[in-house]
């Protein structure tokens, strides 16, 4: 499906609305703004069109800041629920009220828009935000359990408001983790597909520590799982060939059981 609006009818200016976020507006003043409509509106549409997009507009940008997201792209997408035709245009600022739906520029909302002169009108209005955000991806195919580097990764563009699973914009937060599963490359990443990286990986050469009687000796040996700490694994001794049962201590170090 294409990420442009649907064409609005009664609302000509929201059809393929676009902006670059680029601006910086503080909270209180964003909160200020949403009620009223511009000054140049010739008809109640115009009125009705320019106070919802304020008032989107605000949304999505308290969300930016409080999210940090960078580089932000955006469009309106806003449908009338109720006839505005016959509407006079209003001699106050209009005011916008959301009547349902999370507050939250990343879901579908429904909104009153009141004028409050006396006769005023009222309308209903449904809305879809599209945002456009560049987050993380993966570069190349990686494998089950393997601990994702900064080549693993690189940026692509999407429409953040159709990833029902989440999104990651942040490389610190990213690096470092082990995929759940294996990844395709261009996989849009989210929290759910990346998990803590293990401290041993099966395959791995890894440390085997025993303790007995006060007396220490280590040893080589081969993980046969993956394990965090504390885990017990399989882990063949190279010395001996057998294979033991033995907790993971830490990277690439575990202590037999016995």
């Amino acid at each position: 499906m294409s990420d442009q609006p649907r064409k609005a009818a009664f609302f000509p200016l929201c059809q393929a609305r676009r902006q670059r976020w680029g601006k910086t507006l503080s909270a209180c003043l964003a909160l200020l703004l949403l009620p009223t409509a511009s000054a140049l509106a010739n008809s109640a549409s115009e009125q009705i069109e320019q106070a919802v997009s304020q008032y989107l507009e605000a949304l999505i940008e308290l969300e930016a800041q409080r999210q940090g997201w960078k580089d932000l792209n955006h469009s309106l997408n806003i449908t009338p629920l109720t006839d505005s035709s016959g509407f006079t245009p209003c001699s106050q600022p209009v005011r916008v009220t959301q009547t349902s739906g999370q507050p939250s520029p990343l879901e579908r909302l429904r909104l009153e828009v009141r004028c409050p002169d006396s006769p005023g009108w009222s309308l209903l209005v449904s809305t879809q935000q599209n945002l456009f955000l560049p987050v993380l991806v993966t570069a190349t195919t990686v494998d089950r359990g393997q601990p994702l580097e900064a080549g693993h990764l690189k940026w692509q563009r999407i429409n953040i408001s159709r990833a029902q699973r989440g999104f990651m914009v942040r490389e610190d937060e990213v690096i470092g983790l082990s995929a759940r599963r294996r990844l395709r490359a261009d996989q849009v990443l989210n929290p759910s597909l990346l998990s803590e990286a293990a401290a041993v990986r099966r395959g791995q050469q890894v440390r085997i520590l025993a303790r007995q009687h006060g007396i220490e000796a280590s040893t080589l040996g081969e993980a046969l799982a993956d394990g965090q700490p504390g885990d017990i694994i399989r882990v063949r001794n190279l010395s001996s060939d057998k294979v033991i049962q033995a907790q993971v201590l830490g990277p690439a170090l575990v202590t037999s059981t016995w």
